[in-house]
């Protein structure tokens, strides 16, 4: 086999379907799975462990899969209970195998973020620490802002924890550097006048050719010891070029350097010395509680701390803390170029060498891996266990007080449900163009995003919003039955009696209407109060009212309102998009190159619409059926 090359196994000669997993026997399902454990390689991979309908349970990685994979199996294995719950759900094993254990860390990093399999410790939050990016590459670099680091050639600087943070720090470079502001592309030609900025000497123009790139160059070596922290050995030259200045009579210049150091010396008051050493470190711990790990992160860059940041990660196989840093660490890192040269750790883990030996080829250089028991490292790893802690309490609180919420909503409503999940529902339209459904998804009173849907309309003309809510409604049921996913505890739509009898329609039709709970939620019409809402539900006359300052009422606004909101920013979107498309497009026989054709002729769409069929028959490749075509849709 070829070096880097994987391979895939696939166990059974026949791949069995969600029904066919659930149709066979106990016994049958031991001998399948005894199948494809007698047929495990001896060599290193990841394995993909799957239930009954083909969902991913947990992604592993192994220096022998032949050996890993069966002490699942074992019967003389003595597992956590957290792992012997997954175990029995599992009904088929997957393989990919790879030359190396590293190269298995690294595929398993990539599947388990591509996949986020349930019984896996899940990094949820993927969003990137902003960059600042010089283009050191060009001959004259600027500056920008950026969330991913590429081998282009430019430096990078960071990670900081908020943008607003990088802009802060970008505007007050160009308070005290010369540093050119502009995104052209220079070559060294001068390519315009100097702007406003050369004259109020915040840059040198080097797009009027007013600076030599060695000159420039001096500056952006100046930028670059600020961005890393090097303050010290920046105003030491700052310092020498003052001096050189004022001793060559150059006052004015030797002026602008001294305004220089003072800026800078401000700033170094300003900044908070964690550290002595001027290694570049990552400090990172965690705490577990309730199925959830919370990771602190802390930069160390130069000795000062730049970033820090709580990563909530979800952990339903109750990993201990030695295999959480170890996912998080796989996850955090594998989109990662800019890394530290030491990373802290509260716990050690298990494949701490593998790891560091894949984060030092991946850096090119020594990346150190150490668990501190005493000394300023300890001290920097006890802060980082103490803000995980905080967090987590915080988690909880707003866990405690969701519960009550639910609790007490469902005994408002009388649900026969605990209503853990919500799916909200709400149509949006105009004059019944463009109409379009939402749903939202709370899970435990909290908006879960990515579980958002949206529909556009398609049965339905004209004004008919129960109509509309039947459609949605039926296809987003329809298919969660179909594909045996779970059904929500309670359906919130947005909208009166009329609504909510059409809602009990279609769960009615789908036999779900004993299984799924079921109200409508309307600004409310017989009390003073603006804010109030009535809620109403299957056979009461009457709606249910919340005190003012009832959570669970809160609950519910939230629910209308994301879903109102979700609603509206979909049909705005469809809307503009109609707005902004020509009626030339989709007219048989009439490509980009005709359309272009016509507009340049005629000089508008108006005009276009205003010739006769002569004269867009004068136009090459326009016959007549074509200009037919063409007439008959810029008239409509």
């Amino acid at each position: 086999m070829r070096a880097g090359q994987t391979l895939l196994y696939n166990q059974n000669s026949r791949m069995l379907g969600p029904q066919d997993r659930m149709e066979e026997s106990p016994l049958a399902q031991k001998n399948h799975l005894k199948e494809i454990l007698d047929q495990i390689p001896k060599r290193p991979g990841i394995y993909i462990m799957k239930d009954g309908k083909g969902g991913m349970l947990y992604i592993g990685k192994a220096k022998s899969l032949f050996h890993r994979v069966r002490s699942y199996f074992s019967d003389a294995a003595d597992h956590a209970p957290r792992t012997r719950v997954f175990v029995r759900k599992v009904r088929d094993i997957k393989f990919l195998t790879t030359p190396t254990e590293q190269e298995a860390l690294i595929l398993e990093s990539n599947f388990i973020k591509k996949h986020q399999p349930r019984y896996n410790v899940l990094l949820k939050d993927d969003k990137h620490y902003p960059y600042i990016r010089m283009t050191t590459q060009e001959i004259y670099p600027r500056l920008e802002v950026v969330r991913r680091v590429k081998k282009d050639g430019a430096t990078y600087f960071g990670p900081y924890t908020m943008v607003r943070e990088v802009r802060e720090t970008i505007r007050l470079i160009y308070k005290i550097f010369p540093l050119r502001q502009s995104n052209d592309e220079l070559d060294g030609n001068p390519k315009r006048r100097p702007c406003l900025n050369y004259q109020m000497k915040r840059c040198l123009a080097p797009c009027a050719g007013l600076v030599t790139p060695e000159d420039y160059a001096r500056v952006v070596k100046d930028v670059i010891l600020f961005l890393k922290g090097q303050n010290t050995q920046l105003v030491k030259s700052l310092q020498q070029k003052m001096d050189d200045a004022s001793a060559h009579q150059r006052y004015e210049e030797a002026a602008v350097f001294r305004d220089t150091i003072e800026a800078v010396n401000t700033v170094v008051d300003k900044q908070k010395i964690i550290s002595t050493s001027q290694v570049n470190q990552d400090v990172i711990a965690c705490t577990l509680d309730r199925g959830w790990s919370m990771v602190q992160l802390l930069a160390v860059r130069n000795g000062k701390m730049i970033a820090e940041k709580i990563y909530k990660m979800k952990n339903l196989n109750q990993a201990d803390a030695s295999e959480t840093l170890a996912s998080f660490l796989k996850q955090y890192y594998a989109d990662e170029l800019v890394l530290p040269s030491a990373i802290l750790l509260s716990h050690a883990i298990e494949d701490g060498e593998l790891i560091e030996q894949w984060l030092t080829e991946k850096k090119q250089a020594k990346v150190h891996i150490e668990v501190p028991q005493k000394g300023k490292k300890r001290g920097l790893v006890t802060m980082a266990e103490e803000n995980a802690r905080f967090a987590m309490r915080t988690e909880l609180d707003k866990e405690d007080v969701a519960t009550r919420s639910l609790e007490e909503l469902q005994e408002a409503l009388s649900l026969k449900n605990f209503p853990r999940v919500i799916e909200g529902f709400d149509i949006s339209n105009i004059s019944g163009t463009s109409a379009v459904g939402s749903m939202v998804f709370f899970e435990n009173a909290r908006a879960e995003k990515g579980k958002y849907r949206r529909f556009k309309i398609k049965t339905v003309e004209g004004i008919d919003d129960y109509a509309m809510i039947t459609e949605v409604m039926t296809r987003r049921y329809a298919r969660l039955l179909d594909e045996g996913q779970p059904l929500p505890d309670l359906v919130l739509i947005d909208g009166g009696k009329g609504h909510l009898n059409t809602g009990y329609k279609v769960l009615e039709s789908l036999e779900l209407e004993g299984r799924i709970d079921l109200a409508c939620i309307a600004k409310g019409k017989f009390r003073s109060d603006l804010d109030s809402d009535e809620v109403f539900l299957v056979g009461r006359k009457d709606p249910v009212w919340f005190a003012d300052n009832s959570p669970s009422r809160f609950l519910l606004q939230r629910v209308r309102d994301e879903s109102h909101r979700f609603a509206i920013d979909y049909h705005r979107k469809l809307r503009d998009k109609g707005a902004m498309t020509s009626p030339l497009e989709g007219i048989p026989g009439i490509g980009k190159k005709r359309r272009l054709m016509l507009l340049k002729e005629f000089g508008s769409l108006e005009n276009i619409k205003n010739a006769t069929l002569e004269d867009l028959q004068k136009l090459p490749g326009i016959t007549k059926p074509i200009a037919e075509k063409i007439n008959k849709a810029v008239v409509k």
